[in-house]
């Protein structure tokens, strides 16, 4: 009997981990989020994704802080607070011209991240060990 020396095991064949869903979209549209949030909440807001993304890249998962941090970003994206007379963003939403490219771009990455939020809410309630 002759045994091929070839392993279906071999380093370059190994499958990697998917990551978080998460996380894979805060990195893949970190500067757009954060061009997103200076444009809608000035340099604070922008800093709020600059943080998230920190404690997202270090934690490598969604902790209860991040979700917090997500959920902010998300509200503030979908313009849920731009009423608020006691926060920044209706002053920096003002000034958005409605037919700028941007306005589009902005919620393309609102839709993604909404997406991602529920599918990660979904998974995890799918989760046996949840």
């Amino acid at each position: 009997m002759n045994l091929d020396s070839i392993s279906i095991f071999a380093p370059d064949l190994a499958q990697e981990i998917p990551p978080d869903p998460i996380l894979a979209y805060v990195s893949a549209h970190h500067e757009a989020l954060w061009h997103a949030a200076r444009l809608l909440g000035g340099y604070e807001s922008a800093r709020l994704v600059d943080r998230c993304a920190e404690l997202l890249a270090q934690d490598r998962r969604v902790t209860s802080r991040t979700r917090m941090m997500l959920d902010q970003i998300l509200a503030m994206l979908s313009l849920e607070e731009v009423d608020n007379p006691n926060l920044p963003y209706m002053g920096h939403f003002a000034v958005i011209d409605p037919l700028d490219p941007v306005v589009e771009e902005i919620c393309l990455l609102t839709d993604g991240l909404r997406h991602e939020l529920a599918r990660t809410v979904s998974e995890a309630l799918l989760r046996p060990d949840a």
